[in-house]
């Protein structure tokens, strides 16, 4: 039974030829019929480096070369005041989005509203792997948390849209979601009794159209902020606001897990989209958007982390129950194929470090005051 690639990578070339040798001999006192699972491959021989691309030992040499020094990192994640320029609106059309986000007046058989499928217990996501739609079928895909949209760039899983407003209709007109064209929601909100004066009084001589809904929906989920963490408290200076833990698993983040490369800044994405080696389930992801592009085979949105364990499962179809067999997909690596991202490679963490990675992770949900078990697991242990 080969052994794995951690345990060989220490030993020397003619001492595996002994301990092949000796397996050899012993298959054959026993009668069996092949030596095959004895046979190391050489990836396996030399450890993980061996079967990475030039590309993918590029990007884990520069991960493990990655500066750690707090005062860096500390500028690099220090979350704005205040929200981006153009992101502000006025209260009443705030008010007005809270209203309409809260409505099933807005799916075609009034079953759901956008809090169906981004409930603010959630992380302003769900827990659900794929969402019910106004039809009573399952979305294609989970739902994506709305923190800090105010600072996005494009949007849904796949980039198909370049504004919030944008991303506000498609869902609405969408048949597979709430299932109403933009044509009849104007006309259910010209003649609701509910709508009808609000509008006229927030968007006077225009009522509602298409841009204003998508108007009034994007400066209120622009107010979604993700609430400050006791991450962020270590960022202004509260050396105390983390555990051991946490800082370990901060620092692997940043290093030699590799995260940083996709989930980096204050909001921990880079707004980039990545194939990260899923199963293939048939979507293509932001691959569809550009198929002449191999890289985005498969490609889907890097979320932002903010939040991250309020609202499990995780990936584009949900298909990952729990933060750490999150982290035990990263650390295989994916599935190996053309479009993989070269961020992805095996990552040959130990179990306390995954365990940290989680911890630090958690780290960013939650409120900023301090955690009531903020010891250290592996020193409690000792």
């Amino acid at each position: 039974m080969a052994r794995p690639a951690a345990a060989m990578a220490g030993s020397s070339p003619c001492l595996r030829g002994w301990r092949l040798l000796a397996g050899v001999a012993m298959v054959l006192l026993a009668g069996c019929s092949t030596i095959e699972p004895l046979i190391e491959s050489p990836a396996n021989l030399d450890g993980d480096s061996a079967a990475l691309t030039a590309e993918q030992a590029e990007q884990k040499a520069r991960a493990a070369a990655r500066p750690l020094d707090n005062a860096i990192l500390r500028a690099k994640y220090r979350r704005p005041a205040e929200l981006p320029d153009g992101a502000r609106a006025s209260a009443p059309v705030v008010a007005l989005g809270d209203k309409l986000f809260h409505s099933t007046e807005l799916s075609g058989n009034r079953r759901i509203a956008c809090v169906s499928c981004h409930l603010p217990n959630a992380a302003w996501a769900d827990r659900k792997a794929k969402p019910i739609a106004d039809n009573g079928r399952p979305m294609a895909r989970r739902s994506q948390t709305l923190y800090d949209m105010a600072w996005a760039n494009a949007f849904l899983w796949d980039g198909r849209q370049d504004s919030l407003a944008g991303m506000v209709s498609g869902p609405i007109a969408s048949p597979d979601i709430m299932g109403l064209s933009l044509d009849a929601m104007v006309q259910r909100l010209a003649f609701s009794a509910e709508f009808s004066a609000d509008f006229q009084r927030v968007y006077p001589n225009v009522g509602p159209t298409p841009e204003t809904v998508s108007d009034a929906l994007a400066g209120y989920m622009n107010t979604l902020r993700s609430p400050a963490t006791r991450f962020d408290r270590w960022v202004k200076g509260d050396e105390r606001a983390l555990s051991p833990a946490e800082l370990r698993g901060f620092r692997l983040f940043n290093g030699k897990a590799n995260c940083v490369a996709c989930h980096s800044g204050w909001r921990f994405t880079d707004e980039g989209f990545r194939d990260i080696g899923l199963k293939d389930t048939g979507d293509r992801g932001r691959g569809r958007i550009k198929p002449q592009i191999e890289s985005l085979a498969f490609a889907f949105k890097t979320p932002t982390l903010r939040g991250v364990a309020e609202r499990a499962p995780y990936m584009h179809d949900g298909s990952i129950a729990t933060l750490e067999a999150v982290v035990e997909h990263y650390d295989r690596g994916g599935v190996r194929r053309p479009s993989l991202s070269p961020d992805m490679f095996p990552l040959g963490l130990g179990a306390q470090e995954k365990s940290d990675l989680v911890s630090f992770m958690r780290s960013l949900s939650g409120p900023a005051t301090s955690a009531q078990n903020n010891a250290d697991p592996e020193a409690t242990a000792q």
